[in-house]
């Protein structure tokens, strides 16, 4: 069974969520709190919340009770009710909640909030794992460029000058892109300092790939750990590129080559995730599983 659980008094929102545990009855259960404050008094649930939903317009909560409230449930998708108009109280909440809904609720917004807190519930990783992802505080935000770039790659004509001609507007996914394409370990026979001829031979969906990868930009990382952050991004990179040349010698076609490259690319994303979030590099959660292999890429980053 899952379970959701409403902080807040707002009817619509409590009907909403009633009414979708009254359809899935077999698979949810539903609690609902008024204040933080019979929240916090209630017993200990942190492990049996799988989504929580935070009424942030009827619910006078000061920033130190959403961050009990979210600590609480640390395993649980975690959203916000707010009004979307104002994008610095938006972010704002994005500091503790996963994500947020306008006061315009729509029940088919709420059905996809419990289809996606029932997937991450049944990942097949460990609590351990689960909490130290329901502890991270600051969660990338997708670059414009990312929903640009989506939506030319969608043109049934979509060509590469076009994407060059947008991706050239951010010179720090412009200058990975030519360090990706002209390592030795991509196999291009020569180097291209063309920005078109890069994509082409990168590939779409491998371009976008790297686009997501560099969400992860560092910003609040402090200066003492830019140069750890950097480090972390080039192994990143460079392990993308030698698994990719690693599928090519393995005689995979491009298609495959490809896949290889974005999934060792992706592999990468937490590592940059908990650096923004105040872990080091030579703490164990950015080491590899196993031992022998974890201790010598701990000592290496060290």
């Amino acid at each position: 069974m899952f379970q959701v659980v409403v902080i807040g008094i707002n009817p619509s929102l409590q009907s909403l969520v009633r009414h979708l545990c009254l359809e899935k009855a077999h698979l949810w259960q539903c609690r609902f709190f008024p204040t933080v404050g019979s929240y916090l008094q209630a017993p200990r649930l942190d492990s049996q919340i799988d989504l929580l939903i935070f009424d942030g317009l009827s619910t006078n909560a000061s920033l130190e009770d959403k961050r009990l409230v979210c600590f609480q449930a640390p395993l649980a998708l975690r959203i916000i009710l707010t009004d979307p108009t104002h994008d610095d109280v938006v972010l704002g909440h994005l500091s503790h909640f996963h994500s947020f809904i306008g006061n315009e609720l729509h029940t088919e917004h709420l059905q996809q909030l419990f289809a996606n807190a029932a997937r991450l519930s049944e990942l097949a990783i460990g609590e351990q794992e689960r909490r130290l992802v329901g502890g991270l505080i600051d969660f990338p935000q997708l670059p414009s460029l990312l929903s640009s770039l989506d939506k030319q790659l969608a043109e049934p004509s979509v060509s590469s000058a076009a994407v060059a001609g947008l991706v050239s507007q951010d010179p720090l996914v412009v200058s990975r892109l030519f360090q990706l394409i002209n390592s030795p370990y991509m196999g291009f026979v020569s180097e291209t300092w063309n920005l078109e001829v890069a994509i082409s031979r990168l590939g779409y969906q491998s371009l976008r790939s790297l686009v997501v990868v560099l969400a992860m930009k560092g910003g609040n990382v402090g200066t003492a750990q830019q140069a750890e952050y950097q480090t972390v991004l080039d192994q990143v990179l460079n392990q993308a590129g030698q698994a990719r040349s690693y599928a090519r010698s393995s005689g995979f076609n491009r298609v495959l080559q490809d896949q290889v490259f974005i999934a060792a690319l992706l592999s990468g994303f937490g590592k940059l995730v908990l650096l923004q979030n105040g872990r080091e590099a030579g703490d164990a959660e950015l080491c590899e599983q196993n031992p022998e292999i974890g201790r010598a890429s701990c000592r290496e980053r060290v």
